[in-house]
């Protein structure tokens, strides 16, 4: 019986903090981003900053202002992390994940490249952006002319810290991106914690300015 109420309330508290969360990022999802503002992560690794200008790409500012406003990029792995890029952007709250699967924002052009320590949303398709984003490691210029297709729109470039992101573990390479991402998304941080020890982790984003 002790059993049966401790689950109960666990569970209860497990679909509050997600009702929490959802509402949180409800609220903010209508909020208009600066033309221009600094975010500062920390990390496993370090801490970095990235400046984001909205001039770039008006609706990717807006949506990653939108989040991390939310808090939504805190408590969260780098889950691939190569030679070319470092890429974060999946929940510890799963079901959040699927909501916000879900809020798609359109296309834009690009107005700035895929250089080094520029940071865009990644995209699989024609306006699907969400909340996936990477950093660029490298010069990655052919991103710029696959924008007909699917728009990897730099929004922002890291301005501090670059030689943190350089240093993400990397071992597993695209693996998990290509082949495990759904059970991330469905799982959260343990079935990485399980299943990819090592990996480093953003503990907490925020705007600074």
């Amino acid at each position: 019986m002790i059993k049966t109420i401790s689950t109960l309330l666990f569970s209860c508290s497990c679909l509050l903090a997600l009702g929490q969360s959802k509402q949180r990022i409800e609220r903010n999802l209508h909020k208009n981003a600066p033309d221009s503002f600094l975010v500062q992560f920390k990390t496993t690794k370090g801490n970095f900053d990235v400046r984001v200008y909205k001039d770039w790409a008006p609706l990717g500012a807006t949506r990653f202002y939108q989040l991390v406003k939310s808090g939504y990029y805190s408590n969260m792995y780098v889950f691939r992390s190569t030679e070319k890029y470092a890429q974060f952007g999946i929940q510890n709250d799963t079901a959040l994940n699927s909501f916000m699967d879900k809020k798609t924002i359109l296309d834009e052009p690009n107005t700035h490249s895929n250089q080094r320590a520029a940071m865009a949303f990644a995209t699989g398709g024609v306006n699907n952006r969400t909340v996936h984003v990477y950093i660029n490691k490298i010069d990655n210029r052919r991103l710029d002319t696959m924008a007909q297709s699917r728009a990897f729109t730099p929004f922002g470039r890291v301005v501090k810290g670059m030689e943190v992101v350089d240093q993400f573990y990397g071992a597993y390479k695209d693996t998990i991106t290509f082949k495990f991402q759904d059970s991330v998304m469905k799982h959260g941080n343990k079935y990485l914690e399980q299943h990819f020890p090592g990996l480093d982790k953003i503990k907490k984003a925020r705007i600074k300015r």
